[in-house]
């Protein structure tokens, strides 16, 4: 499995630029659907709830 990422290398440079070191970067948008797919994979479980950072 190939990993992307969610940035492009010049995006990066300029982020570089900007903030000191070290730092985290978070795809928002890969959580969410991350936490939808969690969310569908259970549905089946009525009162099902995630505690656990994922």
């Amino acid at each position: 499995m190939r990993k992307t990422l969610f940035v492009t290398s010049d995006q990066l440079e300029k982020i570089i630029q900007k903030y000191p070191t070290p730092f985290h970067l978070y795809n928002e948008t890969g959580i969410r659907d991350t936490a939808r797919r969690l969310n569908a994979a259970f549905s089946w479980n009525e009162g099902y709830q995630e505690h656990y950072a994922v």
